[in-house]
This record gives structure tokens, sequence and C-alpha cells, in this order.
């Protein structure tokens, strides 16, 4: 069971253990702490803060940003970036001292919101030099010459990116090619290879740089415990190549941007592909010590799962809202507008109630993002497969709804003088919110793991050292009384949020299903044992209910929160419908025909099924290959 998710040994050896309060790590064990999901309340000098800063962002949006001339070019204009800079829109996360605005997460998660709303690209620009450009890694990892050199630069005037992708490397960040090799004079870093995908890239002035560092072990003992690494010089013999996070400045001799990719949307993004010949870095401008790169990575991504993201989606989703009801209103077919026809009805009641749940989401895990006492990586993963996917299914049924004017460009539209909404735009740009900061196939098994840990951690060493008597006996004094515990409801805290007749039995349930989703997870444990490694099936079953019942408790306390006939409707539409899927979801968990498709899968990659291409013109993925002109 220790070689559960081989392959990951180097993420799995830089990524921490869940230290602060967690709701999720508890849902996974049969043991929910609902408590948890009661954070201490918002600030209110925070909060009017905020709400001031939202009022003169609103403002200048309206009077300044042309959405669909953005689009159209495919750029942000100057003067746009520059007008946000002078608000402070790119300090939001940066504390006062430092030139920025200081706000909490859950601000900075709202006023995205709103820019998303009038133009996801722009909100998307915005976010990314705070979530993952250089301020976050220098705020949580970076020394005080760090903060008081770049941090007032990023927060006022330069905007700065995150360059992690690489050709052939996306995902699994671990397997990052780019090198960095300290000189001989132990002064300066010489950085040779290229990164994909980088946004804000042709725009950044800075970048947090992550590259693997040929270096040597130390005496001296890390903050988990291990040995710490140093570089080794140029020509010195090294131990290992490790991650290593730098601020690189892009005007550095030896950088270039290569191409500035373009895709399937968002087309006012900057995005990059750049390489680095022979790049000099100073050594101070390393984060967080050599060795650290790859925690610093998932750490920061954590921030744009968290609020960045599901920010950007709610927003996007939000715009397509009223417009999508005032199209079944007024459009008339069969002498009928489609706000008669049941079909139409159900799909603006699935669109509300997992709008209403995205809503949820945000505001708590925004709120949880802010207690220092939190640990929210599985809540944030969750939430951003929630939003990013409910968004995309959001959008594609307010394209229905539309019908064909759903399909046409705003441009197309205005020509003829009707209302230019851009929802094809809004379809094609929701993709990238699946994909960006951890795709959906991959954080599903991130979740999972984090479920799965305690059992990992616990029967680990029995495993590695093999399986002896005591270790064994070890393992039976736990899971015994831990299983039959399993059989008796926990009280749901006494407190008057709790204590609500709709919250209550909406808690009850989770928590009851908490302890059924345990037993399964053991269940399938004791029955696949080192299949489950591959059983990425079963994995995701693991994650999709613990989002169900995570959204289900979330959904609850806000319409306690909200206290409106409207919330109490759309939080009971949830569970009525949660309920259904989970059932369907443990099922599966013992007994599934995932094996069986995958097997056709597997049959389809060896070639078995050629004959399917038959009756069209034959083209592999290499064909597509740009083709070498050669003078004759």
């Amino acid at each position: 069971m220790s070689k559960l998710f081989e392959g990951l040994e180097r993420i799995e050896e830089a990524r921490e253990r869940i230290k602060g309060l967690s709701f999720m790590s508890g849902l996974f064990l049969g043991k929910p702490d609902f408590s948890v999901m009661l954070p201490a309340e918002e600030n209110l000098t925070e909060k009017k803060a905020g709400q001031a800063f939202y009022q003169q962002v609103e403002t200048f949006l309206k009077a300044h940003v042309d959405a669909d001339e953005i689009e159209r070019s495919g750029e942000i204009p100057e003067q746009v970036l520059k007008g946000l800079f002078k608000l402070g829109a790119f300090g939001m996360k940066i504390p006062k001292e430092y030139g920025g605005l200081g706000f909490s997460h859950k601000n900075y998660g709202r006023v995205l919101t709103l820019i998303a709303s009038w133009s996801n690209i722009l909100s998307l620009t915005v976010a990314v030099p705070q979530s993952i450009g250089i301020a976050m890694p220098i705020l949580l990892y970076g020394n005080e010459q760090q903060k008081q050199k770049y941090l007032p630069l990023v927060a006022r005037k330069e905007i700065s990116a995150f360059a992690l992708t690489e050709p052939e490397t996306g995902s699994d960040a671990a397997n990052v090619q780019t090198m960095a090799v300290l000189d001989e004079q132990g002064e300066h870093f010489i950085v040779n290879g290229e990164k994909l995908w980088c946004t804000n890239g042709p725009i950044a002035r800075y970048i947090t740089l992550i590259a693997r560092v040929p270096a040597c072990k130390t005496c001296k003992i890390s903050d988990v415990g291990k040995k710490r690494w140093r570089a080794a010089l140029n020509g010195e013999r090294a131990e290992d190549n490790v991650h290593t996070a730098f601020i690189l400045d892009m005007q550095t001799a030896g950088v270039e941007v290569r191409q500035q990719c373009r895709f399937e949307g968002c087309h006012g993004i900057a995005n990059a592909h750049m390489t680095f010949t022979d790049v000099l870095i100073p050594k101070e401008d390393v984060v967080g010590g050599i060795g650290y790169g790859l925690k610093i990575a998932l750490s920061i991504l954590n921030i744009g799962r968290a609020v960045s993201v599901p920010a950007i989606c709610l927003g996007m989703a939000k715009q397509a809202w009223q417009p999508s009801i005032d199209r079944a209103n007024t459009r008339i077919t069969f002498k009928q507008p489609l706000s008669t026809r049941q079909t139409q009805c159900v799909r603006i009641g699935n669109m509300a109630t997992d709008l209403f749940a995205m809503e949820a989401l945000c505001e708590l895990v925004w709120h949880m993002a802010d207690q220092k006492n939190y640990d929210v990586r599985i809540e944030a993963a969750v939430t951003k497969m929630f939003c990013s996917e409910k968004t995309i299914q959001f959008l594609n049924d307010a394209q229905v709804i539309f019908g064909g004017m759903g399909y046409e460009t705003a441009d197309s539209k205005r020509f003829r003088g009707q209302p230019a909404f851009g929802l094809e735009q809004l379809v094609r740009d929701a993709t990238m919110y699946r994909i960006g900061e951890g795709a959906t196939d991959v954080l599903r098994p991130f979740v999972a793991r984090e479920g799965l840990n305690s059992h990992l951690e616990r029967i680990k060493e029995t495993i590695d050292s093999g399986i002896k008597l005591g270790g064994i006996f070890i393992l039976i004094k736990f899971y015994v009384p831990w299983y039959l515990s399993l059989w008796k409801m926990t009280d749901i805290p006494h407190t008057s949020e709790f204590s609500h007749p709709q919250v209550h039995h909406k808690l009850s349930y989770v928590e009851k299903n908490s302890r059924i989703l345990a037993r399964t997870i053991f269940y399938a444990m004791l029955k696949s044992r080192e299949a489950m490694r591959d059983d990425q099936g079963r994995q995701n079953r693991i994650e999709c209910i613990s989002e169900e019942l995570f959204t289900i408790v979330s959904t609850a306390l806000y319409a306690q929160r909200l206290d409106h006939a409207f919330a109490w409707e759309l939080a009971d539409e949830y569970f009525r419908t949660a309920k259904v899927r989970i059932k369907w979801l443990l099922k599966e968990m013992l007994s599934n025909d995932d094996e069986q498709r995958a097997n056709i899968g597997r049959q389809a990659l060896k070639g078995e099924y050629a004959p399917l291409n038959r009756g069209i013109i034959q083209r592999a993925l290499k064909d597509y290959l740009p083709k070498v002109h050669k003078d004759l």
C-alpha cells in the first residue's frame, strides 16, 4: 500500500502533511468536525475597506474597460493596466507596509469575481501576479530584503508571472528540466531551459522561475526534519538536481519570449513560450532556499485553487445568469416564451442551484483561507474543481437557452442591432479554468490521496519493514475500535447555526454518509490493495462523494446565514439531487465496470480498433506537424 500513487515520489516528498484545521480531513475518516465550518466572523473594518474598493473597481470597469475590444484585439490596453495599478488592484494581497492594500482572501475573491463578470481575461491578468507571481512566494518564503525590494514594485508598477510548465511537463511538476547551475564563484546561477504557457509572460517584468539545481546535502536540518541542500558549484559533483524557486528579471540577457501562445479562448491573455540561454540570476534571488522549489510551487498553487480560479468562474457564471433569464422570458417559439416550457425551467433551475452552490463554496473557502489556523488545501482543490466544472455546464446550458444567438459572436449580433452578449466567448474561455491551476483529472486523485493519507501513514511503516506480527497487532489495535466507531453517530455541535432544523437535517445526513464513506474506503482498500494505486475510478469517486458532502454543508450554512426563502429553496434542491448522486457513487465504489471500459481503451491504444478510421482521409498526429520547405 505504500506504493500507492507510485511515480509521484518527489511531489510526495514536498507535500506537507495537514497541519491546521481541515473539515475534509475529518470527513474522510468518518469524523467530520462541523465546528471547522464556522470560522471566526469577518473583520468589519476589512469588509468595509473591501466594499469601498469594490465600488472603485466597478466604476473603473464601466468607464475604461471595453471587454469586447479585448476579445477582438487579443490584448489588454496598456492604459487599462496602468489604471488598475493606480487603483492598487495588482497589490490587493500585498501588505500595506510593502505598498499593497493588505486585503483578506475574501475581499480579494470578491473583487476578482466582479472583474470577471465584466472581463474574465482582465480578472485572470490581475490574479496571476497575486496568486502565483512573485508576490506570494516572497510573502510566504522570501526574506525581508526580497520583500522590501520587490513587493512595492509588483504592487504598484510591474506585472509578474509564474514559470513552471514546460513542453514536456504539465501537472507533473516534479519533471521540470530547466537547469540552474551555480557558477564557480558562487555568485550567480546560470539558467538554461524553456518554459511554456506562462500567463502574463510577455508583459511581465518579473517571474517566479522553478528550475532544478545540482546540489549536495548539508549537515543542517530543514523545517521538515530532513537535511538541507546547498547548490553545488559548476563542475562539482552533485548528489541530486533539486527544485528551486528564483526571482527572474525578464530584462536579463538570455531571456527570450519566443512566442505569444494563442488558444481556443481567453484571447486577451498574454501567454508565453520562453527560453533561457545562459541567463544569470544572482544568488540573492533564490526564494526559500535550495531545494524548496517544489514545495513553493505546490503551496502557491493552493492560493489559485482556493481563490482565483473559483472567483473567476463565479464571475463568468454570474455574467451569464441574468441574460439567460431575460432570453428565456422574451424568446417566443411556437407562440410561447421559452420560460413556459418545462425543459427550459428545469435547465434554469439547475443553473440557479449550481450558481448558489458555487457562491456558497467560494465565500466559505475564502473565509477559511483567511484563518491562520486552517489548512484548506483539500477544500481549495475541491472548490476549484466544483466551480470550474459547474461553470462549463452552466454556460453550456445558457447556450442551449440562447440557441443560435448563443453560438454567434457578439460583433456579429451587434451588426444587426441585437444584444451583443458574448456567450460563445464565455463558453470557449471556460475550458481553460478546468485545466489551469491543476486539471480536474489530476486534482481528483490528489484529493483522494489526502483522503487516504491517514491510512497510508499508519500502515506505511508496517509494509515497508515487512509484515511482522507486532506491526499487524498495532494495526488491529487501531482499526478494530475505529471501525466499530463508524457505526455510531457523532452528535452535531449544539450551536445556533447547527440547531436550525433545515441545517441540522442536512448535517446529520453528512455525518452519517461520512461514516459510510470511511467504511467504504476501508472496504475498497482491503479488496483492491496494491491495485488501488492505479484504480483512478475509485479514487475519483472518493473525491466526488467528499465534494458532494462538503457542498451540502456549505450550502446549508450559507442559506442559514442569508436566511431568505430563495436560499433555503436552493440549498434544499442541492441536497435533494446530491443525495441521489452520492447513493450511486457509494455503490460504484465497490462494484463498477471501470476495468471493462479501461480494457477497451487499452485495446484501442494498441491499434485493435483501426477499422474505426474507415471512410475518412486518415491523418495521425504526426501528419499535422508543420511542413519543412526546402529550396530546390
